[in-house]
């Protein structure tokens, strides 16, 4: 039995080589881009489903204390980073953001007299908070808490819990 030369077909496959790694290496170029713009695209989805969830039950609550002046209509969170070095992700921000916007959602529909005399109450309802995220946890501080006419407005920290 006789064996072939490869030494004839030493360019062919060489090419064949390279064009199986130049079609390998484009499709992981491509499929990289693909996933970028795509998580990009989730997480403007999920702010813009986020914003009209917020701006929806702000219409809600303004409906319903619509003749009342006095009593509290939105409840505003925001989050700031506890120090530039430990920055959260947005979606996280949101997430943590919406939880305590939602515990403080008992506050829409009362006075805002009562509100104001209560602060240290929802001060301490925040306060050392832990929010579990993504299997991460997550400590919320309020940094300081407004109230100006029929909007209450809180600023808080969060920084993972380290165990």
């Amino acid at each position: 039995m006789r064996v072939p030369p490869f030494a004839r077909y030493q360019r062919f496959l060489a090419s064949c080589g390279l064009l199986l790694s130049g079609a390998i290496i484009g499709s992981a170029v491509y499929m990289s881009i693909h996933q970028h713009t795509y998580n990009q695209l989730y997480v403007q989805m999920h702010k813009y489903l986020e914003e009209n969830r917020d701006l929806r039950s702000d219409i809600d609550n303004l409906n319903k204390t619509r003749n009342k002046q006095a009593l509290i209509n939105v409840v505003n969170v925001y989050l700031l980073p506890k120090d530039q070095n430990e920055l959260i992700s947005e979606d996280i921000q949101k997430e943590i953001e919406g939880d305590v916007k939602n515990e403080l959602k008992l506050v829409i529909g009362q006075k805002a007299a009562y509100v104001r005399d209560a602060r240290p109450l929802y001060e301490r309802l925040i306060t050392q908070r832990i929010y579990t995220l993504h299997d991460k946890k997550y400590i919320v501080e309020v940094r300081s808490i407004v109230l100006i006419q029929t909007e209450l407005t809180i600023w808080i920290t969060a920084e993972e819990k380290r165990t």
